[in-house]
């Protein structure tokens, strides 16, 4: 999705859609942020699958005990 940033108004960027859905976001997050500025929002499915991998592989270490087989060697 496409947009253009309207205004910059005390540090929040102020996206306007082609629907005419607006967005307001801390300026700081778009990279040379200013107006007339055209960005996009999108999916990244890959990232998205390769997170979602590495929080389950945390979850399985943390069921296991891992963390605490860890601090016991460092003891």
């Amino acid at each position: 999705m496409k947009g253009v940033i309207d205004r910059i108004e005390e540090g929040i960027a102020v996206i306007e859609f082609d629907d005419g859905g607006q967005l307001e976001i801390p300026a700081k997050y778009v990279a040379g942020a200013r107006e007339g500025l055209v960005v996009e929002i999108r999916v990244d499915e890959r990232e998205t699958a390769k997170r979602k991998l590495d929080i389950s592989k945390l979850q399985r270490d943390l069921l296991a005990g891992k963390h605490l087989k860890n601090k016991k060697k460092r003891a």
